[in-house]
C-alpha cells in the first residue's frame, strides 16, 4: 500500500503512534499498521517538513505554450504544413520554442487532423473485376467468341 492509497486519518494515526512512543522504530510502526516502512519513513519525513502529513497537490496549470487562436488561423491558411514547419513559423511569430509534440497536441486541441484528403483510385474509375489479369477471360465472353 503506496502513500498514494494510505488515507489522512491512517496517516495521522501513524504519525501519533510513532511520536507518542507506543513503537519505537519504524519497523514496528510499518507493522502495527499494515504498511511498508519506507510509507513511514515518507510520512515523517513530511510531518518534519511541513508540519502536517496532507497529500501534496497533484500537478496542474500547465498551460498551453501555443497560442491555440493563431494556430487555428496558421492551420486554415497553411493546411499542408509540415509539423516541424508550424513549429518554425511559430517561434517566428512568438519568439518561443516548442516541441513538435507540443504542436501536435494544440493541433489536436484546436480539431484538426492529420489526414489531408481522402483516397480515390488514381485512374479515377477505380477496379472494375476482382481479376488480376491472366487467365482464361470468363464463360460469357468465350460463348459469344463462339467457343
Amino acid at each position: 500500500m503506496g502513500m498514494a492509497n494510505t488515507s489522512l486519518d491512517l496517516r495521522r494515526r501513524i504519525v501519533t503512534a510513532y511520536r507518542s512512543g507506543k513503537t519505537s522504530t519504524y519497523e514496528t510502526t510499518a507493522e502495527m499498521f499494515g504498511v511498508g516502512r519506507a510509507t513511514v519513513d515518507r510520512l515523517l519525513r513530511r510531518f518534519r517538513e511541513t508540519g502536517d502529513v496532507l497529500a501534496l497537490p497533484v500537478g496542474g496549470n500547465n498551460p498551453r505554450r501555443v497560442d491555440l487562436a493563431w494556430l487555428e488561423q496558421h492551420a486554415r491558411v497553411n493546411p499542408d504544413v509540415r509539423l516541424k514547419d508550424r513549429v518554425a513559423a511559430w517561434q517566428a511569430q512568438s519568439g518561443r520554442r516548442v516541441s513538435i509534440a507540443a504542436m501536435w497536441g494544440a493541433l489536436h486541441a484546436i480539431g484538426w487532423t492529420h489526414k489531408k484528403r481522402h483516397w480515390s483510385p488514381a485512374n479515377g474509375t477505380g477496379r472494375t473485376s476482382r481479376r488480376s489479369g491472366g487467365g482464361l477471360p470468363p464463360l460469357s465472353l468465350i460463348s459469344t467468341l463462339g467457343g
